[in-house]
């Protein structure tokens, strides 16, 4: 029985790791990423404690950045001139 209760247990923690591990948005520090390897951005929700901007790459990761640094702010302008001409030449 206290083996079971010992497996259980050790079940339960594997399990718990596997679901907080999800595909979480990897943080950076101050990495400039390259604007031609940027396909897309969203802001953090605003319950969220730390405010960030989410990048999303051509390989489909994710990162966390600063949104008050220069390079950030550049990239979000040119991604929205880019959206803009997108759907302008879509319709």
């Amino acid at each position: 029985m206290r083996n079971l209760c010992a497996l259980l247990f050790v079940l339960l923690l594997c399990s718990l790791q596997l679901v907080s591990s999800g595909e979480s948005p990897e943080f950076t520090h101050d990495v400039k990423i390259p604007l031609k390897k940027v396909v897309s951005y969203t802001h953090t929700d605003t319950n969220c404690a730390t405010k960030a901007i989410i990048f999303k790459t051509v390989a489909g990761k994710q990162f966390c950045v600063n949104p008050d640094a220069v390079w950030v702010s550049s990239h979000v302008v040119a991604l929205d001139v880019k959206m803009k001409v997108f759907y302008k030449s879509d319709h």
